[in-house]
């Protein structure tokens, strides 16, 4: 749904005190709950955590004009990873939840464009957005999260050179930033690029992007490069693929030659049984 800062029944501006701390205020706790669907690539029968779902989660309070008051991040291994507390100043507020294993926290300071970047990465990402209001009394809330990356799966029919270090996807078509006031759809046309090592018997590459309203499909360029990265390294292949479909919360399988000058791909939407359900629930 789309998240209306000011309330769905108020044209009034929000009344937000800027001056909260640890030791005023109200008391909001949060806990994630739930998660829509298993995530890509994780059996239901090993889910038993949030840490099975994600390695980082950033909780965010914005005002209302979509300016960030307060961010609270939790890395995998902290204790209480899933719930955390804070006390907020009577009055009405964004919240924002995110959920993904990048390496960095995504920059947030205006929730409509909520972005990460190519050197933290692209990642299985979930969201919680909503409207907070805080009265007197202490807020408790569980939390379901939602995906909102498509995510591209990558068959060679053919080998990568055999010097090859790594595999680098530059694309276009998606974002890397969203937007938490309009349903986490992606609010930059973003050029994003994921290096992945070529590694031991790899069989399959995965990319990730925040699809947006207006682009339903990827432009790739992909590299085989020797040494560190491509943009110091020697390029040994290149393979360009346009019209990519993607879609919020399905995996597109593209199965073909990758490295070598044959052009034959083609491109499968899925989504498997196992991921095609209600939320699953946490008990912990």
């Amino acid at each position: 749904m789309v998240v209306v800062l000011a309330g769905a029944t108020s044209c009034e501006k929000m009344n937000v005190k800027n001056g909260e701390s640890d030791g005023e205020g109200v008391n909001v706790s949060l806990r994630v709950t739930s998660f829509e669907q298993v995530p890509f690539g994780l059996s239901r029968t090993r889910l038993r955590s949030v840490e099975d779902v994600c390695s980082r989660l950033n909780y965010l309070i914005y005002d209302s004009d979509g300016h960030r008051l307060k961010q609270t991040v939790q890395e995998a291994g902290d204790e209480d990873f899933g719930q955390t507390s804070f006390n907020l100043g009577k009055g009405h507020y964004l919240l924002v939840v995110l959920a993904h294993s990048s390496s960095g926290n995504p920059t947030s300071t205006n929730a409509t464009k909520i972005g990460f970047t190519n050197t933290t990465g692209f990642t299985d990402t979930f969201y919680y957005a909503d409207s907070l209001f805080v009265t007197d009394s202490a807020v408790k809330l569980q939390l379901n999260l939602n995906r909102i990356v498509a995510k591209v799966r990558f068959i060679a029919s053919d080998a990568a050179p055999a010097t090859t270090s790594g595999v680098a996807f530059y694309y276009t078509g998606g974002s890397g930033a969203l937007d938490a006031t309009n349903d986490g759809w992606g609010s930059v046309k973003s050029e994003q690029l994921t290096e992945t090592g070529q590694g031991t018997g790899r069989d399959y590459y995965d990319i990730y992007t925040i699809p947006r309203k207006d682009c339903d499909h990827l432009w790739m360029r992909v590299n085989a490069f020797k040494g560190d990265d491509l943009k110091t390294g020697t390029t040994l292949s290149d393979k360009v693929l346009d019209s990519i479909p993607i879609k919020r919360n399905h995996v597109t399988i593209c199965r073909g030659f990758l490295f070598s000058p044959v052009y034959e791909m083609t491109y499968t939407l899925m989504v498997d049984d196992e991921w095609d359900s209600d939320t699953i629930d946490f008990q912990f």
